[in-house]
């Protein structure tokens, strides 16, 4: 099965529709369940809720084979978390989706890492569907001492910027 969400907040039509089309195209195969969020728009081709408690969501999430979503910090930090393939489709600030495009933005960051697949639009995304059932997400790699690193250069910042005036 494959998870498809959208997150909590808004509903994400654009990427719904694509994924109810690839079904009629004959693209998709899959059984999906999608988290959808609160729309006019309802997929003819899998089931799909508005919304889950987290613990079902919880649970959609770990049985998942692959995970299709907005290309926000909670489902790519989840879906590293479990090892989960993901296809994020970044929600674009031409579109009215977002007020800016942090979220191409951060998705680049983690395809570029090897972390999750990218569709820059719907095309992209009914090619990359394909490369779900391939796709092995890199795993993350903890780097605390990076992370200390860019703090104290931070506050050395700071505190030259404090000196300065």
């Amino acid at each position: 099965m494959i998870f498809l969400t959208v997150g909590t907040q808004f509903p994400f039509d654009r990427l719904v529709k694509t994924i109810d089309q690839l079904f009629d195209e004959g693209v998709m195969d899959d059984e999906v369940f999608g988290q959808i969020g609160d729309t006019t728009y309802r997929p003819r081709n899998f089931a799909a809720v508005a919304s889950l408690e987290k613990q079902a969501f919880d649970e959609r999430f770990r049985a998942a084979r692959a995970i299709i979503s907005h290309a926000g910090m909670g489902a790519i930090t989840m879906a590293l978390d479990h090892g989960k393939p993901l296809l994020v489709l970044p929600r674009q600030r031409r579109h009215r989706e977002v007020v800016n495009n942090h979220q191409r933005e951060l998705a680049e960051r983690f395809a570029a890492l090897g972390h999750i697949l990218v569709a820059r639009d719907e095309t992209q995304l009914r090619a990359k569907v394909g490369q779900l059932g391939s796709f092995v997400p890199r795993p993350r790699e903890a780097q605390p001492e990076l992370v200390a690193r860019k703090i104290r250069q931070f506050l050395e910042t700071l505190r030259d910027a404090r000196g300065a005036s």
